[in-house]
Parts: C-alpha cells; structure tokens; sequence
C-alpha cells in the first residue's frame, strides 16, 4: 500500500447498472425535484444535470465547485448550481459507486427525512455494474490536524484497506432547547454494509430555536416536526432517535459526503470535533493541497 499520499490503482470504477427515479420536495425551498441515477462511463466521476436547465452544464461533484451557504454543502458551475448535495454524496461513497450521473429538475436535492437512507436503497436497487478500470485513490500517510481548538479535524493513516470516521459533538454551552445532544460520539469503518446499516439512516437535526429562526425567514415550510429531529428542552418533538447517538452519526455521513468532493477517494482515518460543513471543506482543500506535493 502506498502511505505517501499518491494517487494509486486498488479499486475498480463502478457505476450504477441500470437508472433509479426518486421524487421528493427540497427542504429549504419546498420545491418538488425529480432525481434519476443513471449510468456514466469510466473516468467521468459523479456529475449533476439540472434538467430544468437545457444549455447548462454539467456539475462535477469536486470541492473546487463548491459554494458557501449555510447549513449545507451546494456545487456551482458556471451560474448552475445544485444544493443540499452532502447526503445524497454520502450515499454514493458509502454504496461505492464511482461514476454516477445525476439528474435533477429543480437546484434543491429532496430532504425525505433528513437522511442519506432512501438515496443508499435507491443505489442498492439500481445495482452496481463492476467498470474494469482501475480506481485510482489518495492513502493518507502522515497525521495531520485542521481547525483550532474549538473545532478541528484529524486525518491520519487508514487502518486497513477502509476508511474510518469518528465524530464527538457537544452541545453543553448551547443555549437551551439542546435535550439529548449534550454530549455523543461516534465511530465506524466505511464499508457499503456499515454505511446502510449504521449511517445512512441517522437524520439531520437542529435545535427548535433554530427551526423557528428558518421558519420566520420564510425557509422550511413544508418541513413538519416528524420529518426531521428537532430537539426541544425534553429531546426530539413528535419524533424519537433510531440511536441515542444519532446526531454524532449524521455528522459522519456528513463527512463522508463532503470528503467526497476530492478528485479522487481519500483512504485514511478522519476524526472530527464539532465540525460542519465548511471546517470540512476548508480541511479537504488543505489536505489535497499536502497530497499533491507529495
């Protein structure tokens, strides 16, 4: 195994074996959107197509496209962007497909329930079709750390031929309304049964002040207190964790999806402390920046 942080042939590229459609409404905007999987050659990576867009072009899922806006991860090409990509990302790296083309009709990938779940069964229905090309991948081989002492992120040397994703919040000096998310952590290697099982269905939270502060501003309106975990003084309202560390676990998938947005799969061990979005960017650009000098 290569530990220089070179670029290396261990995978085979993969794609999906036949189309998948999912329809759903966009959390922020309450737009209805359409997303279809569809098959993409070798090489061409994961790609979005804004079909109510004819003459735009494609959207590489990489971190140089990336865009700044808050309490998500958007990709932007040329005027043409798409939002609230990160768990849709996450479930194509979890299911490991590499080349994935992507349709949808609106700038807003569905919400469903806050989770990474529908769009992983979706993968798994569709299939995965084996390309015969070598996968190239980054193999982390030193430790390096990102951040300060409020938030940071650590990248150190995989354990194995698998990544590892740990993720420790802690809410103790939120204001109010924080019941059950004072303190969580979690731990897991990325294989396809790990990221199904363990992953992919913990939802996206928020605490009930900050859903009221939406709410005014005119966002989320079609979002009901079930569709996702809002946490009131006494824990999630009309809803219940799958997991007492369910917020820990959905900062992983998180992870996992910015992450992807490197050219090329990054094997390594990622350990964070209350990190979100752009402390995840702002760490992957660093980390590629080390990798390609060496």
């Amino acid at each position: 195994m290569n530990t220089q942080g070179f670029s290396v042939p261990v995978f085979s590229q993969t794609t999906v074996a036949k189309r998948a459609v999912l329809l759903g409404f966009g959390f922020w905007t309450g737009i209805d959107t359409t997303v279809e999987f569809l098959p993409a050659p070798p090489g061409s990576g994961i790609y979005f197509v804004r079909t109510d867009l004819p003459s735009a072009p494609p959207i590489a899922a990489v971190v140089a496209n990336r865009v700044d806006k808050p309490r998500q991860t958007s990709l932007a090409v040329e005027g043409a962007q798409v939002d609230m990509v990160e768990h849709l990302l996450a479930a194509a790296r979890g299911m490991g497909i590499s080349n994935l083309e992507i349709r949808v009709s609106s700038a807003e990938i569905p919400g469903f329930d806050g989770s990474a779940r529908p769009f992983a069964l979706a993968l798994k229905e569709a299939g995965k079709q084996d390309q015969q090309v070598p996968r190239p991948v980054r193999v982390v081989g030193n430790t390096y750390r990102f951040g300060d002492d409020q938030r940071w992120i650590e990248i150190s040397p995989p354990q194995g031929m698998d990544s590892v994703y740990r993720y420790e919040i802690d809410y103790t000096a939120a204001a109010g309304g924080r019941g059950g998310i004072d303190s969580q952590f979690f731990e897991s290697t990325l294989t396809e049964e790990t990221f199904l099982d363990e992953i992919a269905p913990a939802r996206t939270f928020l605490l009930e002040s900050e859903a009221q502060q939406l709410r005014a501003a005119g966002l989320c309106q079609r979002v009901q207190y079930g569709d996702v975990l809002v946490f009131g003084q006494d824990g999630p309202i009309e809803n219940h964790l799958l997991w007492e560390n369910e917020c820990a676990r959905h900062k992983v998938l998180d992870m996992i999806g910015d992450f992807s947005l490197a050219d090329t799969p990054i094997l390594g061990t990622f350990r964070a402390w209350r990190t979100g979005h752009s402390q995840n960017a702002a760490a992957l650009r660093e980390l590629l920046k080390i990798l390609d000098q060496q």
